[in-house]
């Protein structure tokens, strides 16, 4: 699994998911661990870390994700405290033994299969000693401070609880979808991944949290008519540009949490889906009424190429840019 030794107080998403201890911290670090997970746990682990590839992402305020791959061919060793919410999915790869903790919730003692996760609520300890293959999983970092803002009904209901290969499909397969998003960049992937993470974040603050804080987030969630019309215009002027979730939340004067909900309310749809429904429109328009190449029209309208316009397009419409102008 998954992630590296971290100080309680903070989180650098800008390191290595997994990193071993130092020299002179390893001798710690197996005592640690052979006090937790019994003395097997604390013999052999490796110190040499093998990350093959990882990708760090903000999804918004106080809300990290990462990807990375690792081969763990030699006994491995993971430790993490911070004060962040943790919550680890693995992916892919052969994991022959897993050996886990969380201070609290106990010991597990089971290789995991694709799609389990463990959880870490802030400020608990967690330790993990795994041997397989290369593994590919995932990690949200998100801050508990964020909850209480962004459903202030809720009260306690805000905490998440601990959990330890726990299976759900929902937040498989949304861990999934981030971690295949995780390197594009244009701005309609931006705005899905920061839609996904919005929706794994209130998954689990309704599903393994309390769901009062879910409700809250729920009932505040509206946009008035001038909240609306300003969403409107703004995307409607900027469909040449780069448009983010956060610049839409601050227009209608809510959380990114409660913009999503509110912009379904308001629009029938999301604000990924409405923002390439009016730029597909637009490039209809062009291409109808001008002569213009198709690549400076795809450019002007949002997307980063001709073919990038040219997938969007025949996935929503069934046909090239090129075969629509000539249908007139």
């Amino acid at each position: 699994m998954f992630t590296s030794a971290q100080a309680p107080s903070a989180f650098n998403m800008s390191k290595a998911l997994s990193i071993s201890p130092g020299d002179g911290e390893a001798e710690r670090a197996a005592l640690n661990g052979a006090a937790a997970l019994g003395d097997a746990a604390g013999r052999g682990w490796s110190g040499v870390r093998r990350i093959e590839h990882r990708q760090q992402i903000e999804l918004g305020p106080g809300l990290q994700f990462a990807f990375a791959t690792e081969n763990i061919a030699l006994p491995t060793q993971w430790t993490l405290e911070h004060a962040q919410h943790t919550l680890i999915v693995h992916l892919d790869g052969p994991m022959r033994r897993l050996e886990t903790r969380i201070d609290g919730l106990g010991r597990l003692r089971a290789a995991p299969a694709a799609g389990d996760w463990w959880l870490i609520p802030a400020g608990r300890r967690y330790l993990g000693r795994a041997l397989g293959g290369e593994i590919a999983y995932a990690e949200l970092t998100v801050d508990p401070a964020g909850f209480a803002a962004a459903a202030p009904g809720a009260g306690d209901g805000a905490g998440l609880a601990a959990r330890m290969k726990h299976r759900d499909p929902f937040v498989h397969g949304l861990a999934a979808r981030l971690a295949h998003l995780s390197g594009a960049g244009d701005d309609l992937a931006a705005m899905l991944r920061e839609s996904l993470g919005q929706a794994l974040y209130l998954h689990l603050l309704r599903e393994h949290g309390g769901g009062a804080a879910a409700r809250a987030v729920s009932a505040e969630a509206r946009l008035n008519e001038a909240a609306r019309r300003r969403v409107e215009d703004y995307i409607h002027t900027h469909l040449d540009r780069r448009i983010t979730l956060d610049e839409l939340a601050r227009l209608s004067a809510l959380s990114t949490h409660q913009l999503l909900i509110a912009f379904r309310h308001a629009f029938g749809m999301t604000p990924i889906q409405y923002v390439l429904a009016q730029r597909l429109l637009r490039v209809c328009r062009r291409l109808r009424d001008s002569a213009d190449d198709i690549a400076t029209i795809a450019v002007e309208n949002g997307f980063s190429s001709h073919s990038h316009l040219s997938a969007v397009f025949k996935k929503r419409y069934g046909l090239t840019p090129r075969a629509f102008r000539l249908q007139g």
